[in-house]
């Protein structure tokens, strides 16, 4: 596996800074609205560093498709101890960091979805169930679930996904013994950082995922009119 790993599409199936409380997210009608300034820049300086791509995976693919899948770009497989992240500028994965090796790897795939800002200012982040899958591809998932997450930067909760059968119905579930492997894994895999934290307070259910997802995508779409401040989207 390689720095420019091709891109591409998996196909399941044939289908169609502020402190902000993760009790705001229990109900996607109270998701937060507002991206804080400092998110607003991020999101800005990632659409300058995307400029000269014609096509770029993270500005250019949809978030959702029109059957209502999510698309989620995989940046880690499950397993993989590698901190793959994806370089906005050379529109491909490059290596951030090692998770240590008392860590393990990555229990869950992990990455990002496309056209969207979370409140850090990094794109929105998807887990994805089931099997390792190969960084760089994009799979068409539902929302299963959420995991609620803070970390020094403010919230940071993360939607998850499964790929869908033949039927359209999740492949796989979420059950209680990944989100215990999945949220210790979370708890602690920033303790080796200097000055960084993480917490889980606990999980929630796919409309909170839908909701946000949906939140992070218009902060992708309205946030750059904003030149000054924090960006409030409407409901």
């Amino acid at each position: 596996m390689d720095g420019a790993r091709e891109q591409s599409v998996t196909k399941f199936a044939p289908l169609a800074v502020v402190a902000l409380s993760t009790l705001a997210v229990q109900n996607p009608n109270t998701v937060p609205n507002t991206l804080p300034a400092a998110g607003r820049a991020k999101l800005m300086a990632s659409l300058k560093a995307a400029e000269p791509h014609r096509q770029h995976v993270w500005r250019d693919t949809l978030p959702i498709n029109a059957d209502g899948t999510i698309n989620g770009y995989i940046e880690i497989g499950r397993g993989d101890r590698r901190k793959w992240e994806h370089d906005m500028t050379a529109n491909r994965l490059v290596i951030d960091r090692m998770i240590p090796e008392k860590l393990g790897g990555y229990p869950i795939n992990y990455g990002f979805v496309p056209q969207t800002v979370s409140y850090d200012g990094d794109p929105f982040d998807v887990l994805v169930l089931g099997p390792p899958l190969r960084g760089g591809t994009i799979v068409r998932g539902i929302a299963v679930g959420v995991m609620y997450m803070e970390d020094e930067k403010g919230l940071d909760s993360k939607v998850v996904t499964s790929p869908v059968d033949a039927a359209g119905k999740a492949r796989f579930r979420l059950t209680g013994a990944i989100q215990r492997d999945v949220g210790e894994f979370f708890k602690r895999y920033k303790l080796h950082e200097a000055g960084a934290f993480s917490r889980v307070p606990g999980w929630g259910p796919a409309s909170d995922g839908q909701a946000l997802v949906r939140m992070t995508h218009a902060f992708f779409k309205s946030c750059r009119e904003v030149t000054t401040g924090p960006c409030v989207v409407a409901r």
